[in-house]
């Protein structure tokens, strides 16, 4: 099955069953963005964590097993700065997964951009190493009805 259709399949059946993504995320105990990535093709589960997914889906053994598949991330422009290509790469991994989250937490609509602000701070991770913090913060603009 090649992945557009897989995605597909597991959106669909994610629906259908009316499970969220944060209780897939539980299911398999990992971040909820982590996994709405792995749904959308963006990253890969362990084949146990792919077989759970299965179960709690309804997936079949080959859609299931596909989520433990090496990805490709291809799905982004280029550019030669080395910072702004890892910003990109950064949507292009979790952009799907981030609006699906955002859908499922405020429904239908997109973050502002114009009622926004942004933040990068340098703070320290577990280990002590400087770390880029960036904090994209908007307004949510449901999408009208007419």
């Amino acid at each position: 099955m090649d992945a557009t259709c897989a995605r597909n399949t597991i959106n669909a059946k994610r629906l259908e069953k009316n499970v969220t993504i944060a209780q897939v995320a539980e299911a398999v105990h990992k971040s909820p963005v982590f996994v709405a990535a792995a749904l959308q093709g963006n990253h890969r589960l362990t084949p146990e964590e792919a077989e759970t997914v299965g179960t709690l889906l309804g997936l079949d053994q080959d859609t299931a097993a596909g989520l433990s598949r090496f990805p490709v991330r291809a799905d982004f422009p280029n550019t030669a700065d080395p910072f702004k290509y890892r910003l990109l790469e950064v949507i292009g991994v979790y952009g799907d997964a981030l609006r699906e989250m955002a859908n499922e937490m405020f429904g239908d609509g997109i973050m502002s951009a114009i009622d926004f602000s942004l933040d990068v701070e340098k703070v320290k991770g577990s280990q002590g190493e400087d770390r880029c913090k960036i904090t994209l913060n908007g307004k949510w603009l449901e999408y009208k009805t007419f």
